[in-house]
């Protein structure tokens, strides 16, 4: 099989990478970065093909490719790039600023990204450089078969990152790419032309081994230390949050004197329904908290699979948020903008530019399948194993051992798991608890145990965490809930305010999936599939407006701040530095890893070069054929020309051996014979003779020949 320098070849390359960028898309929330991806291939494919009806060295077509690709993305680069803070810094400063937005957005954001202009230029500077690589590998190489490497790279990202989202077109398309670049750039040695059987048995192997990868990635994506991008986990002064902490303003929505409407609704459901936004796994020392997302587009309908009822509801939301109010747990919805949601939790998350405020003014429906056991079903449950696993049963260091002790003497006289969690919600709905907004607003640890042990007084949050906490005790997964009560009926429709703002737990049992409960002192009835005898209180009239109900999570009635847009310091020392050096490490490696071939290609050159004098011309071509040796790991004769040619040459019927002979033969006449010889076409016959040279040496010969020649470092060779 021989490579074919078509001048077809570089535009096959560009659609390959055109294909493989198409990969990318379900990492990202718009697919703004592909709209100038086929100008950049334009840039590249045109150039290669004008290379080779010219006639240019390899090495030049692919200089001048690089310098079109890296005019378009300067132009691009400082076309989108935000007003440097100092009109006096450096030409270069846009670009950095650009950049940094563009690392802000993966640093700070969970897949799908939102798009930016700055990580569209970073994502068009990235594919540049896989169309490169993959322009060195099949045109300057002349290895086509190496091309994989570049374009797996590409498919391996997304992959490995987002494996649940890659359907069998992104295969498909990873495969044709390769498959086109195989059946453009090589033919079978000794004939003109492609033998069908040949081409088919090639690209079935192709498909098979990219088959092979793409069911590999998905299984070695849990131990790539791709590291967490939930920046909300560990938050500080200097860290962004980019998802809004959904407990953070509960006790100051509710102890509002007046109240905003956030909502209203319809349901096809005999029963108003609770609207949940989001549900904490962890609870820590510091209170309950958001656990890492898995955010996903997809799937949504397969996700939950636990029994319910199947409900409709029709929302108008008012105010701005991230997450979606939709009864647990949601099957589908209809709603305009970016979404995506955590597989775990079914918490629907915004996901597209305007985030933070995606929910105002919203008008959506939503199908939920909402859990309705019968009490018999939740007295003979056993706990399950929840699917977030040790998270919903870890139980925080520091808890009073006098709570364990307290939780055994209320669950005493319970048989099953089941019964054990409707004791622990009568014991907190006794008289023995009073409803109270003057309760810390945090539920740390000793916040939880002072609540169940002493003072027995707080609101939602305190009285949820309080049966989260003895419920794993008792060995049964339990979660927090955020969102709404169903708020007042007005004629065929539900008004939901924030004072309805509200938390409660979720507990977790085999073959039911995750129960909601209601052990809010004063505030709501329990789900009657819980506690069907016990009476629904009115709200007492002392108590606060947050009496009425509650869920909540997100807003308050003056719209939270939206998080703000990363910006870039170039003179700060922050992460945004820790970004920028990192892409500079990369491509150091990367003109790192380029060197030798370069380098190895100039000394060439230089040797090859036209116009010298013809006994310098041909001590060069001579040297060159040295090097080739040495490169390769061969022997080599110092003998005259003609002589080592016969010693090395082996086989002299060989077609790289012929050209050997014919070479020493010129080189010998024009060191030796009185009239000299004819040198003009010593460059081509040294060319021609490496061709054949490296196609007849194992594979890693020609690897080393190439990657690593060993002739720059040939003290023999330092010279000419």
């Amino acid at each position: 099989m021989k490579f074919n320098h078509s001048v077809w070849n570089s535009s096959v390359i560009a659609i390959a990478v055109g294909l493989a960028a198409w990969t990318l898309r379900p990492m990202f929330t718009n697919t703004d970065f592909l709209t100038w991806l086929p100008a950049l291939l334009l840039v590249s494919a045109v150039i290669g093909a004008l290379g080779v009806l010219g006639g240019l060295p390899r090495l030049v077509t692919t200089a001048m490719q690089t310098l079109g690709m890296a005019a378009l993305l300067l132009w691009l680069g400082f076309r989108w790039a935000p007003a440097p803070q100092d009109p006096e810094g450096s030409w270069y400063e846009p670009l950095i600023l650009l950049g940094g937005m563009g690392t802000a957005v993966v640093r700070d954001n969970s897949a799908p990204l939102p798009s930016n202009m700055g990580l569209n230029w970073l994502l068009l500077c990235i594919l540049a450089l896989v169309l490169l690589a993959t322009e060195l590998l099949v045109n300057a190489l002349e290895q086509p078969a190496w091309s994989l490497a570049p374009l797996g790279v590409v498919y391996g990202v997304g992959a490995v990152t987002l494996a649940s989202e890659l359907d069998w077109t992104a295969f498909i398309a990873i495969a044709a790419g390769y498959g086109l670049i195989l059946l453009s750039s090589t033919h079978l040695a000794g004939t003109g032309t492609k033998r069908p059987a040949f081409q088919v048995s090639r690209t079935a192997a192709v498909v098979i081994t990219i088959g092979v990868a793409a069911l590999l990635a998905p299984l070695l994506s849990p131990f790539v230390p791709l590291g967490d991008k939930q920046p909300w986990l560990q938050a500080g002064q200097n860290a962004p949050i980019r998802l809004s902490d959904p407990s953070i303003l509960l006790s100051e929505n509710l102890q509002r004197p007046s109240e905003q409407v956030v909502l209203r609704y319809s349901t096809d459901s005999e029963e108003p329904v609770y609207l949940r936004t989001v549900a904490m796994n962890l609870l820590t020392t510091e209170g309950a908290g958001l656990d890492s997302m898995d955010l996903s587009s997809r799937g949504l309908e397969d996700d939950y699979t636990a029994p319910g009822e199947e409900v409709e509801t029709q929302v108008q939301i008012q105010m701005p948020s991230q997450y979606l109010p939709v009864p647990f747990a949601v099957d589908s919805f209809d709603a305009d903008g970016s979404w995506a949601h955590d597989p775990d939790t079914m918490t629907i998350v915004a996901t597209g530019d305007a985030a933070a405020e995606q929910t105002a003014n919203l008008e959506y429906e939503a199908t939920s399948t909402v859990p309705n056991p019968e009490r018999e079903d939740i007295a003979s449950a056993t706990a399950g194993t929840a699917p977030s696993g040790e998270d919903t049963l870890t139980v925080p260091d520091g808890l009073d051992d006098a709570v364990a002790t307290l939780t055994d003497s209320v669950t005493a006289q319970a048989a099953t798991d089941g019964e054990r969690a409707l004791a622990i919600q009568s014991f907190l709905r006794s008289e023995e608890f009073t409803y109270s907004l003057e309760a810390p607003d945090e539920v740390g640890i000793d916040v939880i145990s002072n609540f169940l042990l002493n003072d027995r007084a707080g609101y939602c949050i305190h009285f949820a965490a309080g049966m989260i906490t003895m419920a794993r005790l008792e060995g049964i997964p339990a979660r927090m809930a955020i969102g709404f009560t169903p708020g007042e009926r007005v004629g065929d429709e539900w008004v939901v305010t924030t004072h309805n703002m509200h938390s409660w737990p979720e507990l977790y049992f085999e073959g039911l999936g995750w129960v909601p409960f209601e052990p809010t002192k004063s505030v709501a009835g329990p789900p009657e599939y819980t506690d069907p005898d016990a009476p629904i209180s009115s709200p007492s009239p002392s108590a606060t407006p947050s009496d009425s109900a509650a869920p909540s999570a997100p807003p308050s009635s003056a719209p939270p701040e939206p998080p703000e847009e990363p910006t870039v310091d170039p003179a700060s020392n922050d992460t945004d530095d820790t970004n920028r050096g990192g892409w500079l490490l990369l491509l150091g490696l990367g003109v790192l890893a380029a060197l030798p071939v370069s380098l190895r290609s100039l000394v060439r050159l230089w040797r090859l070069r036209a116009g010298q004098e013809p006994a310098a011309a041909a001590e060069n071509a001579w040297r060159e054929v040295q090097a080739l040796f040495i490169d390769t790991g061969q022997k080599w004769s110092t003998a005259s020309p003609v002589l080592a040619a016969q010693e090395v040459g082996g086989n002299p019927q060989k077609p790289e051996n012929v050209q050997l002979a014919t070479l020493a033969g010129t080189v010998e006449r024009a060191r030796y014979a009185r009239g000299g010889a004819d040198t003009s076409e010593l460059g081509h016959q040294v060319h021609a003779f490496r061709k054949d040279f490296l196609a007849a040496q194992p594979g890693d010969a020609r690897l080393r020949a190439q990657f690593l020649p060993k002739s720059l470092l040939s003290p023999r060779m330092r010279r000419g």
